[in-house]
């Protein structure tokens, strides 16, 4: 016995609403969402570095660029002129222990089971009957 069955599925329409297209919009959305959830990690004296994160256009990478950046992800002081050289004191973060180094991996600790239920509310979006 032959069965021939023919499909009328549009697959680039399907990704598209998922967000898969080619204009990365999971990407980008799960971006967003990193950075938000990351927002009380990061150690925050006027908000200057908290506020000027950057998401990459492609939703790729999400940057902190102001030039401290990287002692403060890392938590330690740094001193001299360019190039700087670690101290090897411990920064003192306000808001601590919330705010700190490392807050892209503390954040993803306590809330990695949230971003992926976001994900994927974000990915069954139009699903429903």
């Amino acid at each position: 016995m032959k069965i021939e069955v023919t499909s009328n599925l549009n697959v680039k329409a399907v990704l598209k609403r998922k967000g898969l297209g080619p204009d990365n919009g999971a990407q980008k959305y799960l971006a967003a969402r990193v950075r938000l959830r990351c927002d009380s990690y990061v150690p925050k004296q006027s908000g200057t570095l908290k506020n000027t994160a950057q998401i990459s256009e492609d939703g790729s990478s999400l940057s902190y660029s102001q030039p401290y950046a990287h002692y403060q992800y890392r938590g330690m002081a740094m001193a001299g002129r360019a190039p700087k050289h670690y101290t090897g004191q411990k920064l003192r973060h306000r808001e601590a222990p919330m705010r700190g180094p490392y807050w892209d991996k503390r954040m993803m600790a306590d809330h990695g089971v949230d971003i992926e239920a976001d994900l994927a509310a974000y990915l069954n979006r139009g699903d429903q009957p």
